[in-house]
Parts: C-alpha cells; structure tokens; sequence
C-alpha cells in the first residue's frame, strides 16, 4: 500500500448529485478494494500507477472550512473515497472536519462501510443535522470478503448502525451495489430494519474501466451467473432491473419501509 501526503487548496467540491452541494473527499483512493469500485475512474487524475485500491493520498489543506460559506448546505462525505477507510484511525482527517462542519449549521450526510464511524459519535451528536448512511452490497460475509476485502464486516457495520440508532443518530442502509444473482436485499432489510430510517436501493452499474475485473470476479467464484451478467451487460437486456424494481417496490409498500430505487437500467427512479 503505497500512503503520501498531498496539499490541496480546498477539501469542498461543487456537487452534481442531487440534493447535495457540497462534496469533501479527505482522501483520494480507498484501500477497501471493492471489485465493482465506480471510483476507480479517479486513478487516471491521480498521478498513481498503481492499481485501485494499492495507493492512497491523504490530503491536507491550511485554509478552514468557513461557515458562512456551508451555512445550512447539504454536504456529503464523500463520493469517491470511504471518509472511514482504515488509514483515518492514525490521520483522523474525516474527524478534524466534522470539528469544522459544526459550527457550519450544515446538513451532513456520511456515506460508508466503516464500523469506524462509532469512534465519532461524539461530534456526530453535535451536529445540528447528521445522517450516517451504511452501504450493503451482501449480508454474507464471504461475499463480502472476495468482493470488498477491505470493508468492515458485514456484523461489524450492523452493530456500528444498532450503536449510532441507539445514540439517537439517523441513520441509513443503501443496499448497494445489487449484484444480480448474489445480493439477498430482503436479508439485509431483515438484519438492519430495527437500526435504520430509510433505504435506498441502486444497481450494479458496470463502467468499461472495470467491466473485465468485475467479469474475471463472477467467473472466478460464481461461475454460473456469467450468463445472466452477459445477459445484463453485454446484451445490455434491462428486464432483469425492471422486474427487481418492482419487487422492491411490491416489498416496501407491503412492510410499510420509507424505501428509494435508483436504477439507471430501468431509466427512472422509483418512489411511487
């Protein structure tokens, strides 16, 4: 694992995802080594031969948050990097910025896999609005460990969302990305549901940077999806999607879950 230090002027970026306005990303790269990482695109702009996941720049900036700025924004930690990866217990970069983002009045809304993110509730409950949000991809752990070695656990990340519910946080699960034929959505749902507030649900998008890698992993350990991966993203067939879609949707009115299906491949998002 390669680690360097890199200055930047500014942790804010401008955002393009809705509802949000702000994005900081504290590092680039993430040793969480996610097969189907959508991220790997920001390797090309980083200056790193090394393959995804084998390099991370911790980033540092001597110029402050300022709150006048963030005062009552969306902000987002943080779209390409996990603010929790291993390396933030010796940095503390995503904690240091969080200090910042409490006098903001922002919204802040944290995106991770991370059972580290319990080390913070004590700034998380000093934030005027807070929502941590886990990321499932399986709720089987070998899954998980061929497919997102890097990652907290899957038992690990379900205490860590029971530990900041019974805090009094709000908190999230993304069931995401659903992998076709792997990921068992109504087995996360019934695993985290007593911890959470809300779902939402996206697909398996394949990018041509890591289509072959993500093909090599299905071949690999599950063999016999191949054909409904070729059928999905090679034929690019999206009936697989639609139907999915609205087995959710037919779940979560059914159980009564504040539930949001994002699928590119059925070219809309799902709410009603």
């Amino acid at each position: 694992m390669t680690v360097a230090q890199i200055p930047v002027k500014t942790f804010l970026s401008k955002s393009k995802i809705p509802g949000v306005d702000y994005v900081i990303n504290p590092y680039v790269g993430c040793p969480h080594k996610c097969v189907y990482c959508y991220a790997e695109y920001m390797r090309k702009f980083s200056g790193h031969e090394e393959p995804w996941g084998d390099f991370l720049d911790v980033r540092y900036c001597s110029v402050p948050l300022k709150p006048s700025l963030l005062f009552h924004t969306h902000v987002l930690l943080s779209s390409v990097t996990d603010p929790y990866n291993p390396y933030e217990r010796q940095y503390e970069l995503t904690r240091n910025l969080l200090k910042q983002l409490q006098f903001s009045q922002a919204h802040v809304h944290i995106l991770t896999k991370s059972s580290l993110v319990t080390r913070d509730i004590d700034i998380l409950k000093q934030l005027p609005s807070c929502e941590v949000t886990f990321s499932f991809s399986s709720s089987d752990d070998t899954l998980r460990q061929r497919a997102e070695p890097g990652a907290s656990c899957v038992a690990e990340k379900i205490n860590a969302l029971k530990i900041l519910h019974e805090n009094g946080l709000q908190t999230a699960v993304m069931i995401a990305p659903i992998l076709p034929g792997l990921t068992d959505w109504k087995e996360i749902i019934l695993q985290t549901r007593p911890y959470t507030n809300r779902y939402t649900f996206d697909s398996l998008n394949m990018r041509p940077a890591y289509q072959r890698k993500v093909f090599n992993f299905v071949k690999e350990n599950y063999p016999h999806l191949l054909p409904l991966y070729a059928d999905i993203y090679v034929k690019e067939n999206t009936i697989y999607w639609h139907n999915l879609a609205r087995e959710i949707r037919a779940y979560a009115d059914a159980e009564n879950l504040n539930a949001d299906i994002y699928f590119p491949h059925a070219k809309s998002k799902l709410t009603e």
